[in-house]
């Protein structure tokens, strides 16, 4: 079946508002302040390196393919996983050894095999370092780092080490300043917060101050209204998914898609990890994304560090895009077809540029602005290039049309593999002509 809507028209990237989700833990700061869940500056830099250098497992013996930190897995190496997966992969077994991988990994530079990264350490360290040192006046409490007194400027945090007098940028001045200059282009956005944790508070109390022009090197910004209602994502085994906002459930993804298109200002949604670790962190279960290309009005793009299109169970993002031969319906998108968003409305943030000085010392763009920006051009690429929108099951291939697959909720083979012949006779495709 063919849309019969041949007309569509493709929208200036300008008139489209940017709904821009944001994960939280290395991709918009690496330290958390939560109580019991503390994680250090010092902490957080250590736990970013494991995810950012590669390696091997021969036999039982570790071998390095990283001389340095890096996002992408190093170049004709298949079998190459980071030192966090490999931990992972060796130390956990139970939820509750989640405990010992921590410890592991925040402590990564200061013992073997890690001490040889101890430089890009120290670098990192620099980048985050706030122009101002603790005073015998800031009444910091060490034992309790979510309460440091209201003497600090806000989105600073000391040391984990009380013997450092210095302070840290808790949330990356890079994530302000991206608003700012969206502010200054007199963009309409709305940003989401998307976490599987309960940081979602603890990230609305950072930035007030911030929006309300408290920081020093941020007063230029305007007033942005915050959202204190924290929405919840609910997925059921059948497929359904819920959100509960505003006082107000959500349980259909066609009124969660206009929902979450309406936001304004800051806002916070914690997704389903229970969900998600139920279905052994497959990307169908995880963090839903939802796509409307017949949308000339909205892009939603996210920002999340787990966002990897190696393996299904290593990808954080739940691509559901909407049907086009039944509007109310939104569908799984196949793995095997993620690569076509993978620079349109899936992004991974490089923390490698995001911690290095050197290279923000030469650069006058924004990072998180630069892949908007990058994103929106090839969302219209896509859009300009093909004129008419379709739901097919033909194939694709014959018709030149975009191989964008689509998963059922019914089909639970798992899908690193070739596709059956079965597979063939029953998959439909989505995409543009």
């Amino acid at each position: 079946m063919t849309n019969s809507n041949e007309n569509i028209k493709v929208s200036q990237k300008k008139n489209r508002k940017l709904i821009l989700h944001f994960d939280q833990h290395n991709t918009i700061q690496v330290a958390c302040t939560l109580p019991g869940r503390n994680i250090t500056v010092e902490e957080g830099v250590n736990h970013f390196l494991t995810t950012a250098v590669w390696g091997k497992e021969e036999g039982n013996k570790w071998i390095w393919l990283s001389e340095k930190p890096d996002k992408n897995k190093p170049p004709n190496q298949p079998s190459a996983i980071t030192y966090f997966k490999y931990l992972e992969k060796k130390l956990v077994g139970t939820p509750n050894d989640r405990a010992e991988l921590k410890k592991k990994t925040c402590r990564f530079v200061y013992e073997e095999p890690g001490n040889r990264y101890r430089y890009f350490f120290n670098l990192y360290l620099e980048s985050l370092t706030y122009p101002r040192k603790i005073e015998k006046n800031d009444e910091i409490n060490w034992t309790n780092h979510d309460s440091y007194g209201s003497k600090l400027p806000p989105n600073t945090i000391p040391a984990g080490d009380p013997s450092n007098n210095f302070l840290y940028h808790l949330i990356l001045p890079e994530f302000f300043d991206m608003i700012r200059r969206l502010q200054r282009e007199n963009r309409e956005f709305a940003i989401v917060l998307r976490t599987m944790g309960i940081d979602s508070q603890s990230f609305l109390d950072t930035v007030r101050p911030v929006f309300e022009g408290k920081h020093p090197d941020f007063h230029d910004i305007k007033p942005i209204e915050i959202n204190p209602n924290i929405g919840q994502i609910q997925r059921f085994d059948d497929d359904r998914i819920s959100l509960t906002m505003d006082d107000h459930i959500y349980d259909n993804e066609k009124m969660i898609y206009e929902k979450l298109s309406s936001l304004r200002g800051i806002n916070a949604i914690r997704d389903d990890f229970v969900y998600w670790q139920k279905n052994k962190y497959e990307c169908y279960a995880a963090k839903p994304l939802w796509i409307n290309l017949n949308d000339i009005h909205h892009h939603h793009i996210i920002f999340d560090d787990n966002i990897r299109l190696d393996s299904y169970d290593d990808c954080i993002v739940n691509i559901r895009l909407l049907n086009s031969s039944d509007i109310r319906k939104f569908v799984n998108v196949h793995f095997n077809s993620y690569k076509y968003f993978k620079t349109t409305s899936i992004l991974q943030p490089n923390l490698v540029e995001l911690l290095n000085p050197d290279i923000k010392l030469n650069s006058k763009t924004n990072h998180y602005l630069a892949m908007i920006q990058n994103a929106e051009k090839c969302y219209e690429d896509l859009l300009k290039e093909k004129r008419k929108y379709f739901f097919d099951i033909k194939d694709i291939s014959e018709n030149n049309k975009i191989p964008i697959h689509i998963k059922y909720s019914d089909n639970k083979e798992k899908i690193n593999r070739n596709e059956s012949d079965e597979d063939k006779n029953h998959s439909h495709f989505c995409g543009v002509i």
